[in-house]
């Protein structure tokens, strides 16, 4: 059982990875291409390591009483990852020609449908009398309808790891950040299956065919397989990891923000959902977040004076600042002036004097620049001479 448990462990958090975006694809019913693509790619991946367990080859023999099985199944499975694979980075990927991606990825199904179907009919056509769990290819590399199954699981999967790998290292010309990242680590993934592990045992079954013994190439694959799987699960998972990363990151760095304007009465307040833990949505809570910035921004920007942002930036920039975080400190100390001066309004239940303010005055710096400068001295100055104004 120690040996069944990596696979086991692995192919469970797929599956649970899968059942998860399980609800996403019923309320789509199957319409978002990608998510589909996903959810494929995730349950696919979950039985090639539920079935390469050695206790599931030894379960599915002892149920069927076929010799060799799990070979096919092993094989069938993977031929239909491979060509997932392709479907999923296709999709991803997008384009402005959707008409295209979709004949691609109707293709690729049916191409790799096709050779799911040859491999069962293959096997069932060959005799393996002998149970081979890690020979399998080599041993029966000359045998009728084996031999052809073997090399047409090979050329189904070289081919999808090449076409995999090619298409996600153009690609990650085309973008950046994570996603480059992500996508240059499946191009490696991808290319080591079909650099390493792929013509490690074609060559090895090429050599039974010769007359050669070269079994030693299919050691040699197996030490390829382990890294270039990691490598791909890794690859898709940076992107996903770095976008919620990046989430996460400005949810917080908008905290002092949402605080400072907390004060500001007129805006509505989003409701906050009660969500499980095991799915925190960061991207709705930022997205709330920065909806309940903006909406108190909104209604105290009567309050903008342009001659107190112009004066924080000249202070900035005489403090050696570079000018975008000058920019990005005099819209703080502008904004907290603003929240300052509509406190008081809201006390007093008085509107600002007509003209008294610069019309037409917004902030130009992204939100979460504003909010960092929000701690600096120049912006806690103009807060405290505007607040002690307003009390006197």
């Amino acid at each position: 059982m120690t040996g069944d448990l990596i696979f086991f462990v692995s192919g469970g958090m797929l599956l649970l990875a899968c059942l998860l975006k399980l609800p996403a694809l019923i309320r789509t019913r199957g319409r978002d291409r990608l998510l589909s693509s996903i959810c494929a790619l995730l349950l696919v991946g979950s039985g090639v390591l539920f079935l390469t367990a050695p206790s599931a080859v030894t379960f599915l023999r002892l149920a069927t009483g076929v010799t060799n099985i799990a070979v096919p199944a092993i094989y069938i499975l993977l031929t239909a990852f491979s060509g997932a694979s392709i479907v999923l980075v296709l999709n991803w990927r997008g384009g402005p020609d959707l008409s295209q991606t979709r004949r691609l990825s109707r293709l690729t199904i049916w191409i790799y449908g096709t050779c799911c179907a040859l491999i069962a009919v293959l096997f069932a056509l060959g005799d393996t009398p002998v149970e081979e769990r890690f020979r399998f290819d080599t041993y029966y590399a000359t045998t009728p309808y084996i031999g052809e199954m073997i090399a047409l699981y090979l050329v189904a999967h070289a081919a999808a790891t090449f076409t995999a790998s090619r298409l996600c290292w153009r690609w990650s010309h085309e973008v950046h950040g994570t996603l480059r990242s992500g996508l240059r680590v499946l191009a490696t993934g991808y290319l080591m299956h079909y650099a390493g592990y792929d013509p490690a045992v074609a060559a090895a079954v090429g050599a039974r065919w010769t007359g050669h013994n070269w079994d030693f190439l299919i050691e040699f694959a197996r030490l390829m397989t382990a890294p270039s799987a990691i490598l791909v699960a890794v690859g898709f998972m940076i992107p996903l990891l770095g976008q919620r990363t990046a989430e996460a990151v400005r949810y917080w760095q908008l905290g002092p923000l949402a605080r400072a304007v907390r004060p500001v009465e007129g805006g509505s307040s989003p409701v906050l959902l009660a969500l499980p833990w095991w799915q925190p949505h960061l991207r709705l809570r930022l997205t709330q977040r920065q909806t309940f910035i903006s909406d108190r921004i909104v209604s105290c920007k009567v309050y903008f004076d342009g001659q107190i942002r112009d004066e924080a930036w000249a202070a900035a920039l005489a403090d050696g600042a570079a000018p975008e975080t000058a920019s990005a400190i005099a819209d703080a100390a502008m904004i907290a002036a603003a929240v300052e001066l509509h406190r008081r309004s809201s006390k007093q239940r008085s509107t600002p004097p007509i003209g008294e303010y610069v019309q037409a005055v917004g902030y130009t710096a992204d939100l979460a620049h504003i909010s960092r400068f929000l701690r600096s001295p120049i912006v806690r100055d103009v807060r405290r001479r505007v607040s002690t104004n307003v009390q006197a």
